[in-house]
């Protein structure tokens, strides 16, 4: 997942030290959640009779390679774009690999907690690091990195729960398809992608946003770090309280976080009006995301709906990605970028309080 989330380092890394225009740069990341996106789709429909431990060892033995590679051909051009989409399919076969085994134990919510606050770690250290020294790096620094951590990765696999496959029937892939196309399901499946749409749309273009206020790179790393350690605490909230207080309350709380952090750009561009967004995104996000994984998992425990949901988040961040290259452009249009997310993710949260009043309903 690591391209995903140092996205913003990626970017900056592509722009300063490759030859790529911002506008580029942003479709070699929109290119790579593409490849998530479509890989997660077909998956959802045959997750109850895959072998995802398997597959994983190969999936990332594969990224590593294709990650060494890039370190050397990293260039603006189309073939690029098409590695990148290729490796985005094959690490998403090791991620989902993991969200699937997550739902396979107890207390699955405090599951996904761990998984983000291992997720924001990463993030914060990455973003830290990659940007303070990305001088020294270069993009071939920078890509050598990544495929140091997919062999880390898969030395891991092997840590991997071994979920036992059903048998290819047609009854089967009914069963998925009717988990899939209930009401609640279709809500908080679409709710996911846009919600992810509108969060990388921002965060892709994050980076450039502190550059443009002329926040230096030492205090952008400092920040992106501090901000990517609060997803620490936030994360922790779904840890210890888990569903004590139902869903929707968590839900509310983390979507107005989210939405008054992405609001703050728009009111005041300074060095503290960009230190408390990033603050409160890097709180609020993580919070909610492991009830959004939770509550996905809930629908189906066997992993169709959560590997939907993945997937329309990541066709989400692909799009996100993509948005934010053409309403940046080459004029630098950030006030446009940060008008147009706060709509989307105002749908967002629409969706799934949608969902969850439909599940209850439902119930009742």
């Amino acid at each position: 997942m690591m391209p995903v989330l140092i996205g913003p380092a990626i970017v900056g890394t592509l722009v300063d030290h490759g030859g790529f225009s911002e506008e580029y740069a942003g479709w070699v990341i929109a290119f790579g959640s593409l490849g998530s996106a479509l890989t997660l789709l077909i998956i959802s429909v045959y997750i109850h009779r895959l072998n995802l431990k398997r597959l994983a060892y190969v999936c990332l033995f594969l990224a590593m390679i294709i990650d060494l590679y890039s370190s050397f051909n990293a260039k603006p051009e189309f073939y690029f774009l098409m590695i990148r989409l290729l490796l985005g399919t094959l690490i998403t076969v090791a991620n989902i690999a993991v969200y699937t085994s997550i739902a396979s134990f107890q207390n699955y919510e405090r599951g996904y907690g761990l998984f983000v606050l291992m997720q924001y770690s990463l993030s914060g250290l990455g973003l830290y690091y990659l940007i303070l020294y990305s001088d020294f790096l270069g993009v071939q620094g920078l890509y050598l990195s990544l495929a140091i951590l997919d062999f880390i990765a898969l030395l891991m696999v092997r840590s991997f729960p071994d979920l036992k496959m059903q048998p290819t029937s047609n009854q089967d892939s009914k069963s998925e398809l009717k988990v899939l196309l209930t009401g609640a399901t279709v809500f908080a499946v679409l709710g996911f992608g846009i919600h992810e749409m509108s969060g990388v749309a921002q965060f892709t273009y994050i980076e450039r946003i502190g550059v443009a206020i002329s926040i230096e790179d030492q205090s952008l790393s400092k920040i992106m770090l501090i901000a990517s350690l609060l997803g620490i605490p936030g994360s922790m909230v779904c840890i210890v309280i888990g569903k004590r207080f139902g869903l929707l309350p968590p839900f509310l709380f983390g979507f107005l976080g989210c939405l008054l952090g992405m609001s703050l750009l728009i009111i005041s561009k300074t060095y503290l009006t960009y230190t408390i967004r990033m603050c409160l995104m890097g709180f609020s996000w993580s919070l909610l995301l492991p009830y959004i994984q939770s509550y996905l998992a809930s629908l189906d425990k066997k992993g169709s709906a959560l590997a939907a949901g993945n997937s329309f988040a990541t066709i989400g961040a692909a799009t996100g990605a993509a948005l934010g290259a053409n309403l940046v452009g080459q004029n630098s249009n950030y006030d446009g970028l940060l008008q147009v997310t706060i709509l989307i993710y105002i749908v967002a949260a629409s969706f799934f309080i949608i969902s969850i009043k439909r599940r209850h309903s439902v119930h009742e």
